[in-house]
């Protein structure tokens, strides 16, 4: 029953101020909570709609890349929480070994999350928090690291290098997305 019903015979046709006033405060009530429940279905559904839309970034030419040598590139990554995007340098160590393969190393030690470092004249990673020592390949050689050094997913497009970073937990012996 709408209400305009409710006016017997006889009566105006016009609705009364408070069915009015009822009809305008339930579409601002409807407005409001359609606005308000936005943000929060995007809280509740947005990590799963960020999941797909990974974006990788452009490190650099792969030719520019010198083989058996790790270097250390940055580029930027821009992150978006909520209305506010968030641009920011990261870096990676690239090893290069021929030219159609490259491994892409975080920069994070899996022991407990510290920056590593390359040492040219011992040819190894050397984390400086404790001492967590890795080969050229990101395998552990000594110290309390639990796995290998992480590596990150890359493709090679119009002969530029792209990594999709990401961060792992560390301090646990399986490689695990944070």
């Amino acid at each position: 029953m709408s209400l305009i019903d409710d006016i017997k015979p006889g009566e105006s046709k016009t609705i009364p101020r408070r069915h009015f006033l009822k009809i305008i405060t339930g579409i601002f009530s409807g407005f409001i909570t359609l606005t308000l429940a936005i943000p929060l279905i995007e809280s509740l559904f947005g990590s799963v709609i960020k999941t797909k839309n990974k974006i990788f970034s452009k490190l650099t030419a792969y030719n520019a890349i010198p083989e058996d040598k790790p270097v250390n590139l940055t580029f930027l990554i821009t992150e978006d929480d909520a209305f506010i995007k968030n641009v920011q340098p990261e870096n990676v160590w690239v090893v290069k070994k021929s030219d159609s393969e490259a491994k892409v190393f975080s920069p994070v030690c899996p022991h407990l999350g510290c920056r590593y470092t390359w040492h040219a004249d011992q040819k190894l990673f050397i984390c400086p928090c404790h001492n967590s020592v890795f080969n050229a390949e990101g395998q552990v050689v000594s110290g309390p690291a639990p796995r290998p050094l992480d590596t990150l997913p890359t493709k090679v497009k119009d002969d530029n290098l792209y990594v999709l970073w990401e961060r792992f937990k560390p301090g646990i012996p399986k490689k695990e997305i944070i």
